[in-house]
């Protein structure tokens, strides 16, 4: 009841201390205000809560980035690796194997896609490479075919190149923004002879 009163003939924090029980119950306020942890958790919650949120928005997307990389390399990989096992192939075989490449970035839209390969041979006098035949899905190509295949083979042998290239676009735009183009190259050498034709 002191209490009470002492609100209703004084403003609020005008009391005064020469009073005992106005110097306690101050001293009482602010120990209860001090000590008081109600909505800590709440309030750690909303301060962090964006933070948190953001960062695993950020690994989801780096992991996913990571993944494309890793699924782009094992396209061009996978159709190098088939046309190396062939003794001859037709564009019908090529348009097979490049469909083969595709299913190797599933989930990813393969209409992003884009699959280049070439077949580099290396004169049988000069041991020179030339670029011998080359063949593409969804308009790939493979840029300075003979540049990369220098010093890869002797003369009278051959390499299969085959890029790959992605445009990759992020689900989430807070952390990758914009779309991301990944290209990767294989480089393998005829399993059974030295060359493969395209017919």
């Amino acid at each position: 009841m002191a209490t009470l009163n002492i609100f209703q003939q004084q403003s609020c924090f005008e009391l005064s201390l020469t009073n005992e029980q106005d110097v306690i119950f101050l001293k009482k306020l602010i120990k209860n205000f001090r000590n008081d942890c109600h909505g800590v958790a709440a309030i750690e919650f909303a301060l962090t809560a964006p933070f948190m949120a953001l960062l695993l928005i950020g690994v989801v997307e780096l992991t996913n980035y990571i993944t494309a990389i890793r699924k782009v390399g094992a396209a061009a990989h996978t159709a190098a690796d088939l046309i190396a096992q062939e003794t001859d192939i037709s564009t019908s075989d090529l348009s097979t194997i490049f469909q083969a490449s595709r299913y190797v970035i599933d989930p990813l839209n393969d209409a992003n896609l884009t699959l280049g390969a070439a077949s580099v041979r290396y004169d049988v006098d000069t041991g020179d490479p030339e670029e011998d035949w080359t063949g593409n899905y969804n308009s790939g190509s493979v840029s300075n075919s003979t540049t990369q295949a220098t010093g890869l083979g002797s003369a009278g042998e051959s390499v299969i190149i085959v890029t790959a290239t992605y445009a990759y676009t992020p689900a989430f735009t807070l952390v990758l923004s914009g779309t991301y183009t990944i290209s990767e190259t294989a480089i393998t050498r005829p399993r059974y002879i030295n060359y493969v034709g395209l017919y």
